[in-house]
């Protein structure tokens, strides 16, 4: 998961697309970088490392590259379509990088290949790297740079590579692995929580577990190739302890917490004056159904894997966007009472069912629904009592 592209000509064959033999004490490993402080980088990056000092090179393949550049690509990203593709980097560039720029932990597993398994798999990787070959349709889940390297040994090594579960923990949801990579980003934890929907609820199984790439080095420790060990040497390439750093700034909970005390505040004061606050009202309804018109769009015409079936979009009420204008009418029309009504008996019911939702929410999207009812509840009762008869 590197951020930049950082495409090398190293091997002159490849620039001619002609694969040439590995020498017999060719090796290739698997490196793992720790996660890093950014968004990009919080869940690690893996890559493919080929060493023959007799052919005079120390190559580094990995998936993670994209281009900032290439047309549409906010478009593309949105819509699941965005192309990631295959890098090479010489060792020592990819080393220097993280040791000197990015000061992240690298570690190698050297794997246990026969002579045959490494010339095929560095046959492969030389054609993946071909320009025409290299570029994928990159998914966060099921197809990112650490679950290619993976299907590459598996496809070479067939039934002869024996998985050992027994490290994992398949307790959890796809969603929940994500949680301890981004606990020092709450922003980031929320963010995913509203836009991933109930595709990401199914178990993860630890297969599915090596989309990330400490769960794919966890597994090759261990793995057994032809009964063997996989991995036959575990090396530190750079040694650096991760440490994240602590969020001190202000978290989501905050925010949404505020701003159902600022509701129940404007409340009490239009008791008090015998008013109602429509603008504050608009303002709340028309960003919640801003984002459940987003997040609609993304279900029904993205290609990500685990965008659909959102069911935030049952507190992000779409409709909302636009049964907002209404509210400016002076003559509220009769219908909009009874679609508030309907709006707080269903803030009600996910309150309700909080503990058995399919899809659990963010803890900072408590206040929030607290604050769709609050305010639904009260346009209901002003529109109610704007329509009563007039005593003179």
């Amino acid at each position: 998961m590197v951020r930049y592209i950082t495409l090398s000509i190293l091997l002159l064959a490849m620039l001619f697309g002609k694969a040439f033999s590995l020498s017999d004490s060719a090796t290739i490993s698997l490196l793992t970088v720790v996660p890093g402080e950014e968004l990009y980088s919080a869940f690690g990056h893996t890559g493919i490392r080929v060493t023959d000092h007799k052919q005079g090179f120390d190559v580094v393949f990995n998936y993670g590259t994209f281009d900032f550049d290439q047309p549409g690509f906010y478009v593309n990203f949105t819509m699941g379509k965005m192309l990631y593709m295959m890098g090479i980097d010489r060792f020592e560039d990819f080393k220097y990088q993280y040791e000197h720029y990015e000061k992240r932990r690298v570690t190698e597993q050297v794997l246990n290949l026969t002579t045959d398994d490494k010339q095929q798999i560095f046959k492969f990787l030389d054609w993946n790297a071909q320009s025409e070959n290299r570029n994928y349709r990159y998914d966060f889940f099921w197809d990112n740079c650490c679950t290619r390297p993976r299907d590459i040994f598996e496809k070479q090594l067939g039934n002869r590579i024996q998985y050992n579960y027994s490290s994992f923990d398949t307790t959890k949801t796809m969603r929940q692995t994500l949680k301890p990579y981004v606990a020092n980003m709450p922003w980031v934890d929320f963010g995913f929580d509203l836009i991933l929907g109930l595709p990401c609820e199914i178990k993860a199984t630890p297969r599915n577990q090596t989309f990330l790439p400490d769960k794919l080095e966890q597994l090759y420790e261990h793995t057994t190739v032809n009964g063997q060990p996989f991995v036959t040497a575990h090396n530190v390439i750079v040694d650096l302890p991760f440490q994240p750093a602590p969020f001190k700034g202000i978290t989501p909970i905050m925010v949404t917490f505020g701003l159902l005390m600022l509701a129940l505040a404007l409340g009490f004061i239009e008791r008090i004056k015998n008013i109602h606050f429509w603008w504050f009202d608009f303002l709340i309804f028309f960003a919640f159904g801003l984002l459940g018109m987003l997040f609609t769009f993304l279900g029904l015409f993205s290609e990500h894997y685990s965008v659909p079936k959102n069911l935030n979009c049952l507190w992000l009420i779409p409709t909302h966007f636009i049964v907002c204008f209404f509210l400016f009418k002076k003559q509220k029309p009769v219908w909009l009472q009874y679609y508030f009504a309907a709006t707080f008996v269903l803030m009600l019911l996910l309150l309700v069912v909080w503990k058995w939702n399919p899809q659990p929410y963010n803890l900072a999207v408590l206040p929030l629904i607290l604050l769709a009812a609050n305010r639904a509840m009260r346009i209901f009762l002003r529109i109610k009592l704007q329509r009563l008869p007039q005593v003179k």
